[in-house]
């Protein structure tokens, strides 16, 4: 997994993405905290902050966030959110989370946008340290999780992204997705993020002997390529994604 910090860190250069506040998006993402992990003031670990916009719509919603994240460029952007007060504490730390040392246990642990680096072993790992290190016992795990169906349907369609061209494939083989980036007329300077995907009976066996269960899969959205709009709910057999709630055995 040695690509992964200079894949996102082009990534966000090219595409912006680490500029700006929080928005409506960010807010929808923390939003499915109260509807997965029922209402009250939690203490939530987030892996894989990116920016921090999501970390920060949580904490905006009065929980205790610690949210850690590996490329620097991406960290530097989100401690600025953590200048700004919010509801509830906010906390960024650098550091891998297959080695990274947390204090205490947490209510939820969440993952957007990015389960599936690694192989399948790599996932095991990251959920058996959930499971016995991280979550509490009446604790959940919201992981967001990347279908094989649909990067299987649209590999090939490529299209411009702020400064940079962006194409998608599909490794039948492998189950995997891959997301290949590089700046305007200079694809030689490309960069590739590999995802392995899951069907909800596909995840159901990478748990096994993890800790971990699957308690509920809440389907996402897809791209309605021919209208040119995003679809936010449609169901499993068409999403792009589904967030996996996940509990302690």
């Amino acid at each position: 997994m040695n690509w992964v910090p200079d894949f996102y860190t082009k990534q966000s250069l090219w595409a912006g993405t680490l500029e700006g506040d929080v928005e409506e998006s960010h807010r929808q993402t923390a939003a499915q905290i109260e509807e997965l992990a029922g209402s009250g003031t939690k203490r939530i670990l987030e892996l894989g902050a990116g920016g921090g916009q999501v970390a920060a719509a949580m904490a905006d919603l009065g929980h205790d966030v610690v949210a850690v994240e590996l490329v620097p460029l991406r960290l530097q952007k989100a401690a600025l959110l953590a200048q700004t007060q919010r509801n509830g504490a906010l906390t960024f730390i650098a550091g891998d989370f297959y080695e990274v040392d947390l204090d205490g246990r947490f209510d939820v642990v969440c993952y957007w946008d990015g389960f599936g680096i690694g192989a399948d072993a790599d996932q095991r790992r990251l959920l058996r340290r959930i499971a016995s290190e991280w979550l509490t016992a009446e604790g959940c795990a919201l992981i967001d999780v990347a279908t094989p169906w649909y990067p299987a349907a649209v590999a090939g369609r490529g299209w411009a992204v702020g400064e940079a061209e962006r194409e998608y494939g599909f490794d039948g083989d492998g189950c995997r997705w891959l997301d290949r980036w590089w700046p305007k007329g200079k694809p030689e300077e490309a960069v590739e993020q590999s995802t392995r995907c899951y069907s909800p009976a596909d995840l159901r066996l990478l748990l096994e002997s993890t800790g971990l269960t699957l308690q509920h899969v809440k389907p996402g959205g897809v791209m309605d390529w021919s209208a040119g709009k995003w679809l936010p709910a449609v169901p499993i057999g068409r999403a792009m994604s589904y967030v996996a709630k996940l509990g302690r055995t």
